[in-house]
């Protein structure tokens, strides 16, 4: 099994604009007490490896908990796109071929090395709008990115028109290339979160043929 997941830690690098990770312990463990431990956690809907839900783009939008688990669970396919610089349309078509409607594609990028520099929100190899906009259309379940964004020059548009045709975008993932098989199994499931348009997710991946 692949961990796909960047790890939360407290101060971890955000999106420029979002919450700050926190960490607070509220209470300590100490066995001659019988005490347990708790802590506070306070974190934006969209930190490290997370889901985006339609109410992320759509005033009226699902939260993620009224997102289907089975676009989230499932076989999927891992595109490798290493090497560009963008992911414009006519690339995205050669190294996709044919996006079947409900198909989950993984697009490598390799992003998540820089994870933790400031250049890896800012200048990702995110996709075009137009591919953005040629995967909607095909209706695949999910997208999902090493990028920490699905667009640089359009992401609202992008967003709109990914999430407007009900496919789930999972952003922030890592080590695609860790993936033994360019088919796999993926399972990233968001905390049922009522009606907000984002959660983290354990993002996790396996080859069938390996268990």
């Amino acid at each position: 099994m692949v961990d796909l997941t960047l790890p939360i830690r407290l101060g971890m690098p955000v999106y420029p604009g979002d919450p700050a990770v926190t960490f607070a312990p509220r209470a300590a463990a100490d066995p001659a007490e019988r005490a347990f431990a708790v802590a506070s956690l306070t974190l934006g809907t969209h930190t490290g490896t997370h889901l985006d839900a339609p109410a992320h783009v759509l005033p009226r939008g699902a939260g993620v908990d009224a997102l289907p688990l089975e676009a989230c669970l499932g076989p999927a396919r891992v595109v490798d796109a290493t090497g560009l610089e963008r992911i414009g349309l006519p690339e995205l078509r050669r190294r996709v071929g044919e996006a079947a409607p409900g198909e989950r594609l993984l697009i490598r990028t390799d992003w998540d090395r820089h994870f933790g520099c400031p250049r890896y929100y800012e200048d990702f190899p995110g996709l075009t709008l137009a591919a953005a906009r040629w995967l909607a259309e095909r209706r695949i379940a999910l997208l999902g990115l090493e990028t920490p964004s699905v667009c640089i020059e359009a992401g609202h548009a992008a967003h709109l028109a990914l999430l407007g045709a009900g496919v789930v975008i999972v952003e922030g993932l890592a080590r695609l290339r860790d993936i033994p098989s360019s088919d796999c199994w993926l399972a990233a499931l968001p905390l049922p979160l009522a009606g907000l348009d984002g959660s983290p997710v354990r993002a996790v991946a396996w080859v069938e043929s390996l268990i």
